[in-house]
């Protein structure tokens, strides 16, 4: 069976924030709801990612993945629940290496 690489939670934290064992388990949490909640609606899904912006939480999925799983009822609930409780839940394309560029356009 082909799985799209994995790579270490760490690269889902933003730059700055401090990697804890508490973002890490929250980060895989959230992952593994979202991949569950998406996969149980027949979304076949191969890339997601569940990124810690320090004050949301955003959840990236292909482009074409987008308006699906944006509308998928209680996945932003979900994902609170997986440890993002209170903050806000984004939705956006998957892109690999996004909080590298993302340091770089804050620095």
């Amino acid at each position: 069976m082909d799985k799209p690489a994995t790579p270490c939670l760490a690269s889902r934290i933003r730059y700055g924030l401090e990697v804890t064992g508490y973002r890490l388990a929250r980060v895989d949490h959230a992952e593994a709801a979202a991949r569950a909640m998406i996969a149980g609606a027949g979304i076949p899904v191969t890339d997601l990612r569940v990124r810690d912006l320090g004050g949301a939480a955003r959840v990236e999925v292909p482009a074409s993945d987008l308006p699906a799983v944006r509308a998928l009822p209680g996945l932003t609930e979900a994902i609170g629940q997986a440890g993002f409780a209170d903050l806000p839940v984004e939705y956006a394309p998957f892109s690999s290496g996004i909080l590298n560029r993302e340091n770089v356009d804050h620095h």
